[in-house]
């Protein structure tokens, strides 16, 4: 059932996360609340689906894959377009986490900071403070591979906080804290 879940439900529920990003909280939460119920009539728990069936959380594999779509761009695989978008940052601040930083554009924000907290303008803040190692990853799939593998360790360890570990800057600094 959980295959089956994943080859119908997820298409059609992830078809749009560039946009959904944007939606408010309360919106984002009614589509982790589908797959979570999804889960218990299955009698399964997300942790138990995440740990032993690569079954993730919307949530989670949506900052994994808005983190992906980051590199991508830092790697020079995307268009142009998108590259002129997303530069990178100032050099001076790159040396505090890792050398491929890219511009947040946080200090040209005048109003609806909520708006902008909620865009992929403040995912490269979270990109921004993955470590060297994590930076320097070759290729899109392998980054996300090495961030799914370390969601799935603080779930192991039962942490509460796996659900959201990419989320934010707060949520990142704390598994990376800065050097």
């Amino acid at each position: 059932m959980l295959e089956q879940y994943k080859s119908h439900v997820w298409g059609i529920t992830e078809y749009s996360n560039g946009a959904i990003i944007l939606a408010p909280p309360c919106q984002v939460r009614r589509l982790d609340k589908l797959q979570r119920w999804y889960l218990h009539e299955l009698g399964i728990s997300d942790q138990d689906a995440f740990v032993n069936h690569n079954f993730a959380p919307p949530s989670l594999r949506r900052h994994i894959g808005l983190l992906g779509f980051l590199h991508k761009r830092v790697l020079g695989e995307c268009h142009p377009a998108l590259c002129q978008a997303l530069p990178f940052g100032p050099v001076d601040i790159a040396a505090r986490y890792h050398s491929k930083h890219l511009e947040t554009f946080s200090g040209e924000i005048i109003c609806n900071d909520r708006m902008y907290e909620r865009s992929l303008y403040a995912f490269t803040r979270v990109y921004n403070r993955l470590p060297q190692t994590l930076a320097d990853t070759p290729s899109v799939s392998a980054l996300q591979a090495r961030l799914t593998h370390m969601a799935k360790e603080k779930a192991k360890q039962g942490h509460e906080d796996w659900r959201r570990c990419f989320q934010n800057c707060h949520e990142i600094n704390g598994m990376f804290p800065p050097s």
